[in-house]
């Protein structure tokens, strides 16, 4: 009996265990379909709310610099997509209209479902019959207040979208007009060797930042032997990576430690650009002796009023009125920028439609401190001009001296681009002169 029992026993559970995964998977369906229709619905209204404009930084591929949206989303189903991007109206500010949506697929997807001129250019192929493989699609991981992240449908590629306020920028346009200023003056295309500092106190060299596909080596390395590169896009506050900086847990066991990862940076009143995500690890301009030196620089020595002072005044308007007495002229200006043909810094004048140039050696002494010397009569130190200009102004040689008396202090406002800097005189605080390029 008891075996008998134990059989029917065991025949009823099979038969509840084969009827038991239909049964469950029936309600699990059921509660996951309501989920997904109350994720699209909450979804939806989210993207509508207070006034439904939202700023995306789209990343198309990992080969290439982000780019700014804004995205207008409207409860008819429209959204309004405006731009200033290369491939977009030759570049100049552009908005148009379509249809937006918020999908279930696996998941809610937010979609943007007609053709929009402004957005899918970097969905749609091109010419190449590839173009750039971007999403129109986007598969919603989070909405969390004014934040919300998505993943690109069929790259992967994490997209990010932050609520816009019509208080800070009434229009859409006036976003781009200045992202534009920004986009010009926070990062210089004449300026390479940017600094990382880790949050461990190591030093990476970055160059390119300016294209957005930056790369990166450790200082004491090399970009053949320890390079790497990461594409980025810059808005209006700063800097974000479309992947975190990885590479610097090899080199810097804090970032191992506390699991933090690098990726998104904020413009600072220094013009530096500081991490977010752990409020320490930074990146800054390359010292100013050292920017003072690259060779694709030449440096204008301001005559404005105010922008020079001291003997830098006396001397400068002496050369203009020595100039115009003996070469009937009109001085132009003065530059210093270095020469690496000869190895040698030159002050670089312009006198009417002459030009000449006195070499002079250039030191540095620390980040910020430069110090020059002169030899009149070493091989090599003037060109024909040079020299004319140098016997016959007084002024002019005076200047000289002047350069290569005792050491210069370099400081700038911006630690990025340094973009105007001042020069000024240790032995002599009223000497200065502002550098530009």
């Amino acid at each position: 009996m008891k075996k008998i029992f134990n059989l029917s026993a065991l025949i009823l559970m099979l038969s509840l265990a084969a009827c038991a995964p239909s049964e469950v998977d029936d309600i699990f369906d059921e509660n996951a379909a309501a989920r997904l229709d109350n994720a699209i619905s909450n979804y939806t209204d989210l993207f509508q709310a207070n006034g439904g404009r939202w700023l995306m930084q789209y990343f198309a591929n990992g080969d290439e610099e982000g780019y700014n949206y804004i995205m207008n989303f409207h409860g008819d189903g429209t959204v309004d997509i405006s731009t200033k991007n290369d491939y977009v109206n030759d570049g100049a500010f552009f908005t148009d209209k379509s249809l937006w949506e918020v999908v279930g697929d696996y998941g809610p997807v937010l979609t943007f479902n007609t053709y929009n001129k402004a957005f899918h250019v970097f969905s749609s192929p091109q010419s190449d019959g590839k173009g750039h493989e971007g999403d129109y699609e986007f598969r919603i991981i989070s909405v969390e207040g004014d934040v919300a992240h998505l993943v690109g449908k069929k790259t992967g590629i994490t997209v990010m979208m932050t609520r816009l306020s019509s208080t800070e920028y009434p229009t859409d346009e006036d976003y781009f007009n200045e992202y534009t200023v920004v986009r010009k003056n926070a990062i210089s295309d004449r300026i390479n060797n940017l600094v990382l500092t880790t949050s461990g106190g190591k030093r990476f060299i970055c160059n390119d930042a300016s294209s957005m596909i930056w790369s990166f080596y450790p200082e004491d390395g090399s970009l053949l032997d320890n390079g790497e590169y990461m594409n980025a896009i810059m808005t209006n506050m700063g800097v974000r990576f479309m992947e975190p900086l990885a590479f610097l847990a090899e080199y810097d066991e804090t970032y191992v430690e506390s699991g933090i990862e690098v990726q998104n940076f904020e413009f600072q009143e220094d013009g530096s650009l500081l991490c977010t995500d752990d409020g320490v690890t930074r990146i800054t301009g390359p010292n100013l002796a050292d920017l003072f030196h690259q060779s694709q620089l030449g440096w204008m020595l301001s005559s404005k009023e105010g922008e020079f002072g001291g003997d830098f005044v006396t001397l400068y308007n002496g050369i203009v009125t020595e100039a115009k007495a003996k070469y009937k002229t009109t001085f132009n200006w003065l530059q210093l920028g270095y020469d690496a043909a000869k190895a040698k810094y030159r002050l670089y004048f312009k006198n009417g439609k002459y030009t000449g140039s006195i070499y002079v050696n250039h030191q540095i002494v620390d980040a910020n401190t430069i110090k020059f010397s002169f030899d009149p009569n070493a091989e090599g130190a003037f060109d024909p001009n040079g020299q004319n200009h140098y016997n016959n102004l007084p002024s002019m040689q005076a200047m000289v001296n002047l350069l290569c008396t005792g050491e210069y202090t370099l400081t700038a406002e911006n630690v990025m681009v340094s973009n105007p800097m001042t020069m000024t005189s240790k032995s002599n605080s009223a000497n200065f002169v502002v550098l530009s390029f």
